[in-house]
């Protein structure tokens, strides 16, 4: 595993399955790799926390459906305030600072929402973009649209996927001095499909490929896209190994990119592994690894380097550091239902 160099703080977003309870946390990682919760801060399901600077964005991952914010300062997390929007399950937030907006991605709604955010976390009030209305073939899953995360594109617009409908929305924000809205408004630009069952959940856009993991078809699919055309590049298995069996559940959740950028890793919840990736071809990427982690239902991590990734194991309740290169894993911090892990340095 990794060690020594300076210390590192993360935010951690948790679930808070036994009702009201800390869902945020502040944790430090020492240069010689411990891990400790300098401050945790009241927070309802905050499966995913994004930054500002010092600011702190939080959903709350309810039927209701929650936008929070709060200061990290020193070793404290300090509340700031809080916007129910009404939109069920919001499971992502992303925090465009140019546009003063956060957004938050709704799954149970099918849903963008956009909040008005100043710079001392403030938020005004919400105005909801309901994705078209789509289905897909696994009927549990895909009976209308599910919004998992937002992203931004490097020519201004951001993309959401749509696990329900098998497909990725691209849209713009148009500011409220150009509307008769008092907030900031959302609209679709363009659609980019997916084959039916793919259950696009996380993205990655990065040297004009945008990158799709599909939670239903347990694969990753590659399109090369620009501001005009998207054009389809490939899938690749999220997997080593194939399932054995309908007991063999593989179910990508988090895509994410190694610093140097050679290489890209994906969360397997059921298989509950790390797989890891070859793209030194951008839009062809090649499973290389798949490193079980010891621990339940990987939701998300985040790289410390190119060689170790920390993960958060939601019913584990452990981060968990695991090692690329060898495979070798260790329960790095105790942790109730961790969900998201955010890097602050």
């Amino acid at each position: 595993m990794s060690g020594g160099g300076a210390a590192r703080r993360f935010a951690i977003g948790s679930y808070t399955p036994d009702g009201p309870g800390p869902g945020l946390h502040l944790v430090e990682r020492s240069a010689d790799g411990e891990w400790r919760v300098l401050a945790s801060a009241e927070a309802s399901n905050a499966s995913f926390v994004a930054r500002s600077g010092d600011l702190l964005v939080a959903v709350g991952e309810d039927e209701s459906g929650s936008v929070s914010t709060f200061h990290a300062v020193g070793d404290a997390i300090e509340p700031v305030d809080s916007v129910e929007h009404g939109e069920t399950h919001p499971c992502h937030v992303a925090v465009d600072a140019a546009a003063g907006v956060v957004l938050v991605a709704n799954y149970g709604s099918g849903s963008v929402t956009a909040v008005p955010v100043d710079a001392a976390g403030w938020l005004g009030r919400p105005s909801t973009l309901a994705l078209p209305p789509r289905t897909g073939p696994v009927a549990d899953r895909q009976e209308a649209p599910h919004a998992h995360q937002v992203v931004p594109t490097p020519w201004g617009t951001h993309v959401v996927s749509d696990l329900g409908g098998d497909a990725v929305h691209e849209f713009v924000i148009d500011p409220a001095e150009t509307t008769d809205a008092a907030t900031a408004t959302l609209r679709i630009v363009r659609t980019i499909e997916l084959a039916p069952g793919t259950g696009p959940r996380h993205l990655l856009v990065r040297d004009g490929v945008l990158h799709v993991v599909g939670e239903l078809d347990g694969r990753l699919h590659s399109f090369e896209v620009d501001a005009t055309s998207a054009r389809a590049a490939g899938t690749e298995p999220a997997v080593v190994r194939p399932p054995a069996d309908d007991d063999d559940v593989v179910q990508p959740s988090h895509l994410d990119v190694a610093p140097s950028g050679r290489q890209f890793t994906v969360t397997v919840r059921g298989r509950d592994a790390v797989s890891v990736f070859d793209a030194t071809d951008a839009a062809h990427p090649r499973v290389a690894a798949e490193h079980p982690i010891g621990a339940r239902w990987p939701r998300h991590h985040a790289h410390l380097d190119d060689r170790t990734v920390v993960v958060a194991a939601q019913e584990g309740d452990a981060l968990v550091e695991v090692d690329l290169v060898t495979g070798g894993t260790r329960r790095a911090l105790d942790l109730t239902a961790p969900a998201c892990i955010l890097p602050l340095d």
